[in-house]
């Protein structure tokens, strides 16, 4: 592994904000999209799109977004990123057309972060990939909780379109913090001269499993996203319960979302972790098929749904760096595995809410969820069998 590069000293600070706008711009709509539907006098169920766009924009443009940082340089294309973002956010609050352009880019925008945080980090900080991984992780955590329940009262106090001014500030924010981390930008050709040419991942097994354990694993999360407070409503709850419960299962992540890159860092056998990435969710989505108005069972069911997509998605993005040598294959296997592995994300809303449609029941889309949890352990274990892809 290489030698820790140089860097700003506001790099860390600047980590932590990305981690902020990973998923906050995104985790934060559903809560007020009825507000939305009815301002913009559209039906509400038209507004599943904004979901789905950003999960469009990480497997279409991930590949692309690797090509251009190894020309760019890791810095720049996240600052340009950042632009993105700001110009994206502010967007989404003047009308339908312009709140689906702006979405498509806050996506181009988290595209780049998912990519590149973990490049940065092999390359910055070789020797603490585990605890930098994990604060990242929490700060992403901490504020998609924040935003998945704030947003609705803010939205009440004031409109929808200040509660996206606010996550636009936010956005803003960032991009200034991140600004003095262009002066350590450098292009890979700068870097990576006399060294080993980048490993073509789309040839390797290993990157494969790891593509479909990380493929399936965001699945589970992003079906729990869109469909976690409507199973609740459904089972009885209140419509303010049911916007807890989806605050709660992105703040019992939070414990996971710093432990998992630490322990994995330090673990030969990863298998301990991927069980837990697996068996938590499938427990947490099993219970969801009794009915019951129950918030109190509800909470035990966000927490496990919580700890196991947090300790998954914690556990692949790490795995990204500890399994390759340099930052160069880092942002290789990132950009990969993201490709399609969104691909694969995207059809988890759209089937569970398609089974519903079909069935008028939840049921079967949860079975489908639990089938993917299994596929997760399997798929995991196997992307972990050799030390290096």
């Amino acid at each position: 592994m290489n030698q820790t590069e140089k860097h700003s000293t506001w790099l860390i600070v600047g980590l932590f904000m990305l981690g902020v706008c990973m998923r906050m711009p995104i985790t934060a709509i559903p809560s007020i999209v009825k507000e939305i539907a009815a301002n913009l006098h559209v039906p509400a169920n038209s507004l599943g799109i904004l979901t789905t766009i950003p999960l469009i924009c990480f497997a279409c443009l991930s590949t692309p977004v690797s090509t251009v940082a190894r020309k760019m340089g890791n810095e720049l294309t996240l600052f340009m990123g950042m632009i993105i973002m700001v110009v994206g956010s502010l967007l989404r609050i003047f009308n339908f057309t312009s709140l689906i352009w702006g979405t498509i880019l806050v996506g181009v925008a988290i595209t780049c972060i998912n990519v590149l945080l973990p490049a940065v980090i092999t390359e910055k900080y070789p020797s603490r990939i585990g605890s930098v991984t994990g604060m990242y992780n929490v700060s992403m955590s901490l504020f998609a909780a924040i935003g998945a329940y704030a947003i609705t009262p803010i939205t009440a106090a004031s409109s929808w379109q200040m509660a996206i001014m606010v996550i636009t500030i936010v956005a803003l924010i960032t991009l200034l913090i991140w600004l003095p981390n262009l002066r350590f930008n450098s292009k890979e050709a700068e870097t990576t001269e006399g060294m080993a040419k980048p490993i073509n991942m789309w040839t390797k097994l290993n990157a494969w499993w790891l593509l479909l354990f990380f493929g399936f694993q965001s699945l589970v999360f992003y079906a729990v996203v869109a469909w976690l407070p409507s199973i609740a409503m459904d089972a009885g709850l209140s419509h303010n319960n049911a916007s807890l419960i989806a605050g709660l299962f992105q703040l019992f992540s939070i414990p996971f979302a710093f432990l998992t890159p630490l322990l994995a860092s330090r673990m030969h056998n990863r298998l301990p972790l991927f069980l837990l990435a697996g068996l938590s969710p499938l427990i947490g989505s099993a219970m969801m098929l009794v009915h019951t108005s129950s918030l109190a069972y509800y909470i035990i069911v966000s927490l496990l749904l919580g700890v196991g997509c947090s300790t998954a998605f914690a556990l692949s993005m790490t795995l990204f760096s500890l399994k390759t040598r340099t930052a160069a294959d880092t942002r290789s296997i990132s950009g990969m595995v993201q490709t399609v592995g969104y691909l694969i994300a995207a059809t988890g809303p759209m089937i569970v809410g398609q089974l519903n449609a079909v069935t008028h029941a939840w049921d079967t889309g949860i079975i489908a969820i639990i089938i993917s949890c299994v596929a997760v352990v399997l798929f995991g274990w196997l992307s972990d069998r050799e030390e290096y892809i």
